[in-house]
């Protein structure tokens, strides 16, 4: 059960609430580690609007492709010894291995899995962090400061806001779905329809050179609890305003819809005829398709975990090496991270 945020010294403090900030905080419990989480507990996130797929295979000849190619096995792991998150396998028009996390199973299940691992819940939002002493301060909108030894920022779009220094690849992005309050009967509840490639990685691979704004549209429809998610827009400004500056508002609502439907126009199922609800949400991802895991250079004791490009398959397999380095800073995991590309060691 989360309890009100108030001041007190904790010896790690992970901010988010999300897919990334939870799964580390059950990792470093799986290493006897005491944690605690801060999460806001309000608003779209991209966890509740994601697809949840989890491709078996690699999707890119890197080191974290092939790690993230292990995702599924991990997922499995963490229902052993956790119970039921909503992971189950799928079918896909490929022959190829693919599974997916039911959102809507997994948000209902996350709370109780977090308070049975002995993960320490607050509530608050953070909106300032400075050095104090040998730790952190972090100030919160609401209710006293929060002290911690060791911080990881996983608030994905959030990020930015708390720790401007981050390197300039942390970007950030709005994106929309259409959530089905049932599933088209075409739909079985583990057949994925979803297309060969989706454009939002080359948007975002081309984030850095956009001089307008850009939107794309992908078409897919997943199941997601008695409903599905229809679709995904993408929205990518020309300049990393992530920070909260004036500069990226949120999009109007209505007019990211209409982009929404008119792109899913050519999809063949019959998910017109199902009511649906907007959803969008402000989202992290890296330019480089890498994202940001380990410690956040010039600042010791600051780490961040964000930027994920598919994060049902990088999250589960990332999140016990970054646990595996806060247990032990100067171990063999950080030597890992560092080969995988993920490191954040420059500065924006």
């Amino acid at each position: 059960m989360a309890v009100p945020a108030g001041e007190f010294s904790s010896e790690r403090l992970v901010i988010g609430g999300g897919l990334a900030g939870s799964l580390l905080a059950l990792a470093l419990r799986e290493r006897g580690l005491a944690v605690t989480l801060l999460d806001p507990g309000s608003g779209e996130t991209a966890t509740e609007l994601s697809y949840g797929v989890i491709p078996g295979w690699p999707l890119a000849a890197t080191g974290l492709a092939r790690l993230a190619a292990q995702a599924g096995a991990r997922w499995r792991v963490l229902e052993d010894r956790h119970g039921a998150l909503g992971w189950h396998p799928a079918h896909w028009r490929l022959p190829l291995p693919v599974s997916q996390v039911d959102g809507e199973v997994f948000g209902q299940r996350l709370p109780a899995v977090l308070a049975a691992a002995g993960v320490e819940r607050r509530r608050g939002q953070a909106q300032g962090l400075e050095r104090s002493g040998a730790g952190w301060r972090v100030d919160l909108v609401e209710g006293p400061p929060l002290q911690a030894a060791q911080v990881v920022l996983a608030a994905g779009s959030g990020c930015r806001a708390l720790w401007p220094k981050l390197p300039v690849r942390l970007r950030s992005s709005w994106a929309g779905v259409l959530q089905l309050q049932a599933r088209p009967r075409e739909l079985q509840p583990d057949q994925l329809q979803l297309p060969l490639q989706f454009q939002r990685a080359d948007l975002e691979r081309r984030a850095p050179q956009l001089q307008a704004e850009a939107w794309i549209v992908d078409p897919g429809v997943v199941p997601r609890g008695r409903g599905a998610l229809v679709g995904q827009l993408t929205l990518v400004r020309p300049a990393d305003t992530s920070s909260g500056a004036p500069a990226d508002p949120e999009p109007d609502p209505q007019r990211m819809e209409q982009r929404l439907r008119r792109g899913l126009e050519p999809l063949a199922l019959g998910w017109q005829a199902v009511p649906a609800r907007y959803r969008q949400a402000r989202v992290s991802f890296c330019s480089e398709g890498q994202p940001l895991v380990g410690p956040v250079a010039g600042a010791p004791g600051l780490w961040v975990f964000s930027g994920f490009s598919g994060g049902f398959a990088q999250v589960p397999v990332l999140a016990p090496l970054l646990a595996e380095c806060l247990a032990d800073p100067g171990g063999q995991a950080l030597d890992s991270l560092q080969r995988l590309g993920l490191l954040p060691q420059a500065a924006g």
